[in-house]
């Protein structure tokens, strides 16, 4: 089941719902007042490590290079 993120044209709370399916024609209703006067938001995926993949680079870029 996909995750939706919506937010409410009556009260503005910013909500997620899980939905059986993106054609079905459930009501969503707002947790806090109840209104199904809800819109569905664009939804921004997350990557996890981005600063990390950064600090690895840095870290390898501080290694040495040449034998001595």
């Amino acid at each position: 089941m996909p995750l939706y993120e919506y937010v409410c044209a009556h009260c503005g709370a910013a909500f997620e719902q899980w939905v059986r399916s993106a054609s079905s024609k459930e009501v969503i209703a707002c947790p806090q007042c109840q209104s199904v006067e809800v819109s569905k938001q664009f939804s921004t995926f997350g990557v996890k490590g981005g600063a990390g993949a950064s600090s690895s680079v840095a870290t390898s870029d501080n290694c040495s290079t040449g034998g001595g």
